[in-house]
Order: C-alpha cells, then sequence, then structure tokens
C-alpha cells in the first residue's frame, strides 16, 4: 500500500520500480533485477517491488516526471534526456568527456549527488530522492562502416548521448544526432544512423552487433548524468527508518557489480566481435589527436553551458567541488584491485553509503 505518514515497522509497501533498458544490461541486471530481492530480503520482506524492465511503464525521457509524479516509485534515469530539468546534471555530465576509469567516476558522481548542496537542492527541486550513481565503460563508435581516420568523420550522423559528444562530433565534420539509446538498433538498421557512441558492452546486451559490423576504439569519455536508483520523494520520506536503511544497505553491491559488467562486458563483447562479423578499428593518429584537443576545452565548455544556457550561478564552483570529489577517489581508489568485488563492496559500504543517515537524509 502507499501512504504519506511515516511507516511502522509492520507496513508492507509494494512499489513500481521502472528501469527502461533490456534486462541484460548492466544497469537493468545489477541495479534492479538483482538488487531488488537484496533490497526486499534487507527490509524483511516488508519493500515488495514492482519491476518492469524495458519502456514499458515510462518511456526514456518520461524517467525523471514519471518518478516524480509517482507513477514509478523508485526508477533509472539517464539525467541528459531532460536537460532543461536538472542543468546541474547536465554540467556534470559534460566533463565526463575527459574521463575514463568508471570505478572512480561512480564513487565521485555517488557522493556528489548525496552531498554538494547545489544537487541536493536539483533533486529536491524534482522531488527526487537521489539514491544512488553509476559510470558506464569509455563510449566507443559502434558503426555500420569503417571508421579509422578523421576524414572518415566527415558527414557521418552519429548517435551522441550528450552536449560534449555533440560538441566533439560537429569539430570534427559529423552530424550529431540526439535520440535516446533505445533506438540506436532501428536508427542503424535503418539508416538514419552510421554510428553510435556507446560502451562496447552494447555489441553484446543490446545486440547492436546485428546492425553494426565495425567498433572504433575511440575513448569518447564516461557516462553518469543521471541516477541509477532515484526514488520520488513522497514514497521515500513515507517510509521507515530501517527500510529507507535497507536501501542503503544493498545499494553498494548494486554500484560496484553493475560497474564491474560494464568493464568485463566490454572486453567479452570485443573478444567475441570478430566471430559476430564485426570489425574492430584502431583510430588513426588524427582522430585521437581530435579527441586529445576537445578534451582540453570540455571544462571550460561546460561553465559555459551552466551559465549561458542554463543561468547557472556559479557552474565554476559546482565543477571545482566535483573535481576535488573526484581527485579523493582517484587517491583513495589508487592501489585497489578493481576486479576485488568484495573489497569495492566494503569500500562502498563503509565510505559512501554508509555515511548517508536513514532518519535524516531527503527528510527535508
Amino acid at each position: 500500500m502507499a501512504f504519506s505518514g511515516p511507516a511502522s515497522a509492520e507496513d508492507v509497501v509494494e512499489f513500481n520500480a521502472s528501469v527502461w533498458l533490456p534486462a541484460t544490461h548492466p544497469l537493468a541486471k545489477h541495479s534492479y533485477v538483482e538488487w531488488l530481492p537484496r533490497l526486499e530480503a534487507a527490509s524483511n520482506g516488508t519493500l515488495v517491488p514492482n519491476l518492469f524492465t524495458g519502456p514499458v511503464l515510462l518511456a526514456p525521457n518520461e524517467h525523471l516526471s514519471g518518478i516524480r509524479d509517482g507513477i514509478a516509485q523508485v526508477g533509472y534515469h539517464a539525467g541528459t534526456y531532460t536537460p532543461a530539468d536538472i542543468p546541474e546534471d547536465n554540467v556534470l555530465a559534460q566533463v565526463a568527456f575527459g574521463y575514463s576509469d568508471p570505478f572512480v567516476a561512480a564513487f565521485a558522481i555517488t557522493e556528489a549527488n548525496m552531498t554538494l548542496p547545489q544537487l541536493q537542492q536539483q533533486w529536491k527541486d524534482n522531488n527526487i530522492a537521489y539514491l544512488g550513481g553509476y559510470s558506464t565503460s569509455p563510449y566507443a563508435l559502434l558503426c555500420t562502416r569503417k571508421v579509422e581516420t578523421l576524414a572518415d568523420m566527415k558527414g557521418l550522423k552519429v548517435r551522441v548521448p550528450g552536449a560534449a559528444q555533440s560538441d566533439w562530433l560537429a569539430s570534427v565534420g559529423g552530424v550529431p544526432v540526439n535520440v535516446p539509446s533505445s533506438e540506436m538498433y532501428d536508427g542503424l538498421d535503418k539508416g538514419q544512423l552510421d554510428c553510435a557512441a556507446i560502451s562496447a558492452i552494447d555489441l553484446k546486451s543490446r545486440s547492436l552487433w546485428d546492425v553494426a559490423d565495425h567498433v572504433t576504439l575511440l575513448s569518447l569519455g564516461l557516462y553518469w548524468s543521471g541516477y541509477s536508483q532515484g526514488a520520488n520523494r513522497d514514497f521515500w520520506q513515507g517510509l521507515s527508518d530501517a527500510q529507507r536503511q535497507a536501501f542503503f544497505d544493498t545499494l553498494p553491491e548494486a554500484m560496484i557489480d553493475e560497474t564491474i559488467q560494464y568493464v568485463e562486458g566490454d572486453a567479452e563483447a570485443l573478444a567475441e566481435a570478430p566471430d559476430q562479423g564485426v570489425t574492430v578499428v584502431e583510430p588513426a593518429e588524427d582522430l585521437l589527436s581530435s579527441i586529445d584537443e576537445f578534451a582540453s576545452v570540455v571544462r571550460t565548455n561546460a561553465v559555459a553551458l551552466g551559465r549561458d544556457q542554463f543561468g547557472l550561478e556559479d557552474p565554476d564552483k559546482l565543477l571545482s567541488e566535483f573535481e576535488a570529489i573526484m581527485a579523493k577517489w582517484e587517491t583513495r581508489l589508487k592501489d585497489v584491485d578493481r576486479s576485488d568485488r568484495d573489497a569495492l563492496v566494503k569500500i562502498a559500504r563503509e565510505e559512501l553509503f554508509g555515511k548517508a543517515d536513514a532518519s535524516t537524509y531527503s527528510m527535508d
């Protein structure tokens, strides 16, 4: 049942959880399919989720408004799909172009969103309790033709995830196409797209190798925009302290497992790609140089985006605060084995989610 007042220990709360990605995708498999049963168990059976995978309950770009309005109580949202509603998030999304370690990024973006006042206010304004972040592995180019040199980029129609990749693409003569990643398959299949900027794991997890027979190993940055788990704020505040604590107790495994699958899944997909008729292409030096040159102006562009397009008061301060958190996690994780799941989960539990107070977090 749904309710607005505080819950007692005996209340059983049934709720809708929605992730528009296929159930095999890291952000669905580990963040929802495997996580929700652990959440139910940790709540002693008082949290009972109804999971919707794929765009069944909500379309990809409706996972902010749909959770805000209570159509789903918990879900995943790709923040670059709704830039006007969450401008601070979209400023941070741009600098993801310059990073390549998804583990550091997942820790940093989660801490930033759970602690920085500007970001917390952004989620409050949208009636969202931000609960967990994520990071993809670095984006590559999955294409219907060979793309190796800078000249090969001219006129290419490429699905891009955000403004940074769009600006880089325009700078090298490509044509940015801003559509949800759920439309990549059809776009490549029907010739509406020549390439998609996405992680290599999507060759396998979304069967893109059926429609893209080349993958160019560019590193077009990470993607961390939005939230892996966000909750309707009224729903969140109606739970008991113990039920809210169950979220924080189980989210570390979800974050680490999805990140590990991204990294391992990229390697598996690339290893299997030749057997699927996919050619793996190493980019030429001029194409690599275009990435390095653009990365040097990404931060400046992000500040301008926040100031000029979104009207934010101090986007430079927001970026500086985030960069300090990122630097902290780069140092903390420097010597941690990225394949040591238990060690990573322990760090996430003790040094990230364990610092959230279930009685006060997102309760104002």
